[in-house]
């Protein structure tokens, strides 16, 4: 289917003064990665965001087919919904690791594709239709210019780039390696060797279609351990510090996206037919 601050001067203090300067904000303990939200979430397309998209473009597609006399019942949406973070820093629910180990969750409705018949209409394939003339690109292409995506594709490169750039930087802070080390030591004392926790996750012993008992054992330690040493809370603080710093040094070009962005949702937004 065709889818798609500057902080405030302080006053000075006099030389005798014991006042001492305030430490780094606390950690705050974080169990469950399925609400998290980082700073360059803004820029991004969420989850909500794409599925906006999704469901306006699909409307734009619904009016061009029957404009051109084209008879299209939709099916019912498909896909499975994961939060924007809930695995950036790999798996961390319990309860999904208990049923599916690492595996997505099961019974979801794959997205319901278009008839044969259809396709040629939707894809630019036909260019005319019992006569009438099939827009260029297709009811898809006439869609996307009516949504212009491409200007939203092409302002998505940068917070793309600054979101991959943020995770490799925290990846490699001394706080999250130290906190990854934590881990890793509650793992083996739960008889589970495994040096990080994204080495967990892409485990190609748990490449199987189906998750198995010792999988789940696996990914339910992998939550637990997570929870104890709180990798969650600092690896996702420490990533937030990174990503403020790269966007306060991106100020102009983000601000722009942001339009373009804003634009297409509004876009697509009004687009959304029941």
């Amino acid at each position: 289917m065709f889818l798609l601050p500057l902080l405030p001067l302080l006053p000075l203090l006099p030389a005798c003064s014991s006042a001492k300067a305030p430490g780094p904000p606390a950690v705050l303990q974080v169990d469950d990665s399925r609400a998290l939200k980082l700073p360059l979430d803004e820029y991004l397309l969420t989850t909500s965001d794409l599925d906006v998209l999704v469901r306006g473009r699909e409307s734009l597609v619904r009016a061009c087919l029957a404009r051109i006399g084209a008879q299209y019942a939709p099916g019912a949406p498909g896909g499975i919904a994961i939060e924007d973070n809930e695995r950036r820093y790999g798996l961390a629910n319990a309860e999904l690791a208990k049923e599916y180990g690492y595996h997505l969750p099961a019974g979801e409705k794959p997205a319901q594709e278009y008839p044969a018949s259809i396709v040629p209409l939707v894809s630019g394939e036909a260019t005319t239709f019992n006569g009438a003339p099939v827009p260029e690109g297709g009811c898809a292409g006439e869609a996307r210019r009516e949504l212009h995506e491409a200007e939203l594709q092409q302002g998505m490169e940068i917070p793309q780039r600054l979101n991959v750039e943020s995770y490799r930087k925290s990846q490699q802070d001394p706080a999250v390696t130290e906190v990854g080390r934590k881990w890793s030591q509650c793992m083996a004392e739960s008889g589970h060797e495994y040096p990080d926790p994204m080495s967990a996750i892409n485990d190609r012993e748990f490449s199987a279609a189906t998750p198995g008992d010792h999988e789940k054992d696996v990914a339910l330690a992998d939550v637990l351990c997570k929870q104890k040493v709180n990798l969650i809370g600092v690896w996702s603080n420490t990533e937030s510090t990174y990503q403020q710093a790269l966007i306060a040094s991106n100020t102009d070009v983000l601000a722009r996206h942001l339009l373009a962005k804003r634009k297409t949702m509004e876009l697509a937004r009004a687009a959304i037919r029941p």
